[in-house]
């Protein structure tokens, strides 16, 4: 990055307006150490979800492969089942007419001259 008059210009006149809001206000409500701490305190402990169960994709791709371990081929059997829980939800997700599509599509122009 080059440095110039320009660019050390800000951060040189923003640091006492800086220091300036600390004395003001308290440290702790500018960068949020208290609002994050009672966040923390308040939310309380999700519980855990069930395992899935697995699914007959995830024991045949576990098992095609010879070089697993054990413990690799439990990682691929939850890898796959999970993978395939999340598209079952996205897939029962139903929308209807009203909502628009995401984008919409538009052809870029050529920069071909179309003259041969």
């Amino acid at each position: 990055m080059k440095l110039s008059r320009r660019t050390v210009a800000p951060a040189v006149l923003g640091a006492p307006l800086m220091l300036a809001a600390a004395s003001i206000a308290r440290v702790e409500s500018l960068l949020g150490i208290a609002a994050a701490g009672a966040a923390d305190q308040a939310a309380p402990e999700p519980s855990p979800t069930p395992e899935p169960e697995e699914t007959p994709l995830a024991r045949f791709l576990a098992k095609q492969e010879e070089d697993l371990t054990s413990e690799e081929r439990k990682r691929v059997r939850k890898d796959v089942t999970q993978t395939e829980q999340a598209l079952k939800e996205i897939r029962d997700f139903k929308l209807g007419n009203e909502v628009p599509p995401s984008g919409t599509f538009r052809a870029l122009r050529t920069r071909r001259s179309h003259a041969r």
